[in-house]
């Protein structure tokens, strides 16, 4: 019963955030095949939870097909997520000022490296 319960609620959050991005369409947004697999992988973990409990060494291929495709989707994002929040940022990416005068603008750029290293 608990892979059965295990496998339900994992089809159903994923469910939800897949079809989530994918009615984002409607506005214009375009859909990545990514996001078709992953949907199939949660359809593929609803069915493994209803085998699950009548055969149990079945469902555990079928979640585990499951779970390839859905990381095709999760595995690039979750990847980009920690290289965003392993990246090294500035408090100020770059000064704009009027091109009127280019030699001031050098100035402010020269002050503001020389106060952040």
């Amino acid at each position: 019963m608990l892979p059965f319960i295990i496998y339900f609620v994992a089809a159903i959050v994923t469910g939800i955030h897949l079809l989530t991005l994918l009615s984002l369409a409607a506005y214009g947004v375009t859909i990545s095949p990514f996001e078709l697999l992953a949907l199939l992988g949660s359809i593929l973990i609803l069915i493994a939870a209803y085998v699950s409990l009548f055969r149990p060494y079945a469902a555990a291929r079928i979640a585990l097909l499951a779970a390839i495709l859905m990381w095709s989707f999760y595995g690039p994002a979750i990847a980009t997520y920690v290289r965003g929040r392993l990246a090294k940022r500035s408090v100020l990416s770059e000064v704009t000022l009027p091109s009127g005068r280019p030699e001031a603008r050098k100035t402010i750029e020269i002050r503001y490296r020389s106060e952040f290293q």
